[in-house]
């Protein structure tokens, strides 16, 4: 199953049986809670810790109700569950669990330096845990190829937004001139690029003649290809 509930060592103010079923009526409900959420999907495991000793808890005559019935957070690692006995005897306990989600993500295939221009043979693909990644992550290698590393990377490390930066050939200010796209314009038109960025990157630039700012693709240090007017 999906569930890993450690078994209570017996507490001494309730029978070793009494607390055992418990534990176990626990551990049912939330495995049959997580399979309803997510059918089974393979990428999912959850682990939640074992319950507290001291617990002195009736076994629940009613079904147990989970998280007040709402759904997991499936994009949280640590979370607490709630889990309630409305029958005879009621009460109510939070379980922590932890939530892995495994993903593919792109990741380093070598050591990288910090100002590396990332190419397609530094880029691979492996299994992480989603939920670990505090920074954006992605799925595609070919996505950040021409990309700067911002810091050092160890070979097989996940490659997050805050590692990467622009390896930027315009910078903010500077003229280009538009070759002619969607925008109407003519071969030849000077702009303004509005902010830094790299080969192939969309930029807003000014058409330092009519005033009027366009969407361009970075075709090299001098030019933008317009592509919407």
């Amino acid at each position: 199953g999906h569930l890993r509930l450690d078994r209570l060592h017996g507490a001494a103010a309730e029978p070793r049986g009494a607390v055992e079923t418990v534990q176990a009526q626990v551990a049912t409900a939330m495995d049959n809670y997580l399979e309803q959420q997510v059918g089974g999907a393979g990428n999912l495991t959850l682990r939640a810790d074992r319950l507290d000793p001291r617990l002195r808890l009736d076994r629940c005559d009613q079904p147990l109700e989970i998280n007040e019935g709402r759904p997991l957070d499936l994009n949280r690692g640590r979370q607490t569950v709630k889990v309630s006995c409305h029958g005879q005897s009621p009460w109510r306990i939070y379980v922590p669990v932890e939530l892995t989600r495994r993903q593919q993500a792109v990741v380093a295939t070598r050591p990288l330096s910090a100002g590396d221009v990332l190419g397609a043979d530094d880029l691979g693909l492996a299994t992480v845990d989603a939920n670990r990644a505090r920074q954006r992550y992605f799925h595609d290698p070919q996505e950040l190829v021409g990309m700067m590393a911002t810091q050092p990377l160890r070979s097989g490390q996940l490659i997050t937004s805050n590692t990467l930066g622009v390896n930027a050939v315009v910078e903010r200010g500077d003229r280009v001139s538009i070759q002619a796209g969607t925008g109407g314009f003519v071969v030849g038109s000077t702009g303004e690029v509005q902010a830094r960025a790299g080969v192939g990157q969309r930029v807003r630039v000014k058409n330092i003649h009519s005033g009027k700012v366009i969407e361009a693709i970075v075709v090299d240090s001098r030019t933008v290809d317009a592509i919407g007017g």
